[in-house]
């Protein structure tokens, strides 16, 4: 038998001197491989984005039925969330409540103001889920119980601002004090305005005075609750990756507005800190024309909230606070049933493959459904078109073993007296087949290696050009391959194997060459 390594460098020679039949084998396999390696890096890399940053599988929307004359409306309520968290798929289970009635926000961003509705745009849901990072951990919470035992700081809250008058109930003003002997009856300068011209008996909205200031400690945290006359820590607000994608594709560019990066910490810094972050909500009030919720005016009120940060726990469009706040705002205005009565459940599975049992259940015994997932429709889709792909690419390289069969039978008979010679200097009919498919596993290692290299490079290619000529678009990724290391690996396992399946009848032919007629050729 042939020494190990003499029958390496032998291998390798024989490939390395025929070039032209080095390139005619490997052409199949490079391409096949690199289709092959190029798609399913594309697969999994896609979804990544879908599947893990949009659609996560392992969690899932538990919500109520829609509404029929014959069942009426079934309610989501701590009862049914003690019920589910206690199947054994179920590895956590956590209620969401939106904000039930008209609300809307106001800010100025940029020079720019910006008015939004709030109602029905806004859910909250447990501090304890939206903890992405340390810094949303930490400011994530419902500051009215945090706060509830420290002393309270008394202080004199914004005046309103007279462009608001539809939407809040300003309070009432002090009584004003007597004039002063010889000095006229009438409003005086910086206290009241006069009625404009056409408002005759119509009491004028009193300017916002110029130069008001916070005087709460940690002005960039705490505002002047207008109802209560007290300091209090405006209320959290993260919003989701979605909502930052829509604002960062169209939004900002249509108004001129700065693009916010997913470091929300590093935008809020070049801002100007969390002060810069603020807003104001106005519970019961809406900018929406031809509300019918009917809200009096005297429970209306505003309070002051801050964005910070952005969270893939947070409603896809609008915004999320802890749950605390919503329910007690939904019981102020709505009542107790609706400070009871949640929109979702966000159930969190052990397993993402327990979702058909899970779902099944919800069905049969609680008369619940999960909402429609757009994640499953995406996995199948993508699984689909992966699958066409890779069956391309096995369809390619099944052609290149065929085509690479085809070359080494005609080098074997190229080479019958070369391997006639090997015989007749004592090698085996072992030792030629093992040549032989030596020679066809390196094409197939070789082959694999620049097949791979290929796909990679493509790869690149593709998110360079996305980077340099795509506009921007909601979840644009950085890049849209995920080559991991059972990719490449499988892509050189098949080479291999397919080289060594094209290579095995002609190394057969060739160790069953006799000696004597393999020299007696001419």
């Amino acid at each position: 038998m042939m020494p190990a390594r003499s029958m390496v460098r032998m291998i390798v020679a024989n490939t390395l001197r025929s070039p032209k039949h080095f390139v005619l084998s490997a052409f199949g396999i490079v391409m096949g491989i690199a289709a092959f390696v190029f798609f399913l890096g594309l697969s999994t890399g896609v979804r990544a984005v879908i599947l893990g940053k949009i659609f996560p599988l392992e969690q899932v929307q538990v919500v109520a039925p829609r509404a029929s004359l014959l069942l009426g409306e079934k309610r989501l309520d701590d009862a049914i969330v003690d019920t589910i968290r206690k199947r054994p798929e179920v590895a956590e289970a956590l209620p969401r409540m939106n904000l039930n009635f008209p609300a809307y926000g106001k800010g100025r961003f940029e020079g720019q103001d910006l008015r939004f509705e709030v109602g029905g745009f806004a859910d909250g849901i447990d501090a304890g889920f939206v903890g992405d990072s340390p810094r949303t951990a930490e400011l994530f919470r419902d500051w009215e119980i945090v706060e509830k035992d420290q002393p309270k700081v008394a202080c004199e809250p914004a005046p309103p601002d007279p462009d608001e008058d539809d939407y809040y109930i300003p309070p009432a003003p002090a009584a004003p004090a007597a004039p002063a002997a010889g000095t006229p009856a009438g409003p005086t300068s910086g206290t009241t305005a006069s009625p404009a011209a056409g408002s005759v008996g119509e009491p004028a909205a009193a300017p916002r005075p110029r130069g008001y200031k916070n005087t709460c400690p940690k002005p960039d945290l705490y505002y002047c609750d207008e109802s209560t006359r007290v300091c209090t820590r405006r209320v959290p607000v993260v919003v989701s990756p979605t909502l930052l994608e829509l604002y960062n594709g169209q939004f900002a560019k249509s108004h001129g507005l700065p693009t916010i990066n997913s470091d929300l910490a590093e935008f809020i810094v070049k801002r100007g800190g969390l002060g810069r972050m603020r807003f104001t909500i106005g519970l019961g009030s809406t900018i929406v024309t031809g509300s019918n919720a009917k809200i009096d005016r005297s429970q209306r009120r505003r309070i002051e909230a801050q964005l910070i940060g952005i969270s893939p726990k947070a409603m896809p469009i609008g915004m999320t606070m802890p749950i605390d706040y919503i329910r007690r705002w939904n019981r102020e205005y709505l009542g107790e049933e609706a400070a009871g009565t949640y929109s979702s459940i966000i159930v969190t599975l052990k397993n993402k493959d327990e979702l058909a049992v899970f779902s099944q259940w919800l069905q049969d015994d609680l008369g619940l459904r999960l909402e429609d997932s757009l994640g499953e429709r995406f996995a199948t889709a993508i699984f689909l078109v992966t699958s066409l792909f890779v069956l391309i690419s096995f369809v390619i390289i099944t052609i290149s073993a065929i085509n690479i069969a085809h070359n080494f039978f005609m080098q074997v008979s190229e080479r019958r007296r070369e391997l006639g010679i090997l015989r007749a200097v004592g090698a085996t009919r072992r030792d030629v087949r093992l040549i032989i498919l030596g020679e066809a596993a390196f094409i197939g290692v070789i082959g694999g290696l620049i097949g791979v290299g290929l796909a990679v490079s493509c790869g690149a290619l593709v998110d360079w050009a996305s980077s340099s000529y795509l506009p921007r678009f909601p979840f644009k990724p950085t890049t849209y391959f995920a080559f991991e290391s059972w990719i490449w690996l499988s892509g050189l396992g098949f080479s291999t194997f397919f080289c060594i399946l094209g290579g095995f009848l002609p190394a057969r032919r060739a160790a069953l060459l006799e000696p004597a007629a393999a020299l007696a050729q001419t």
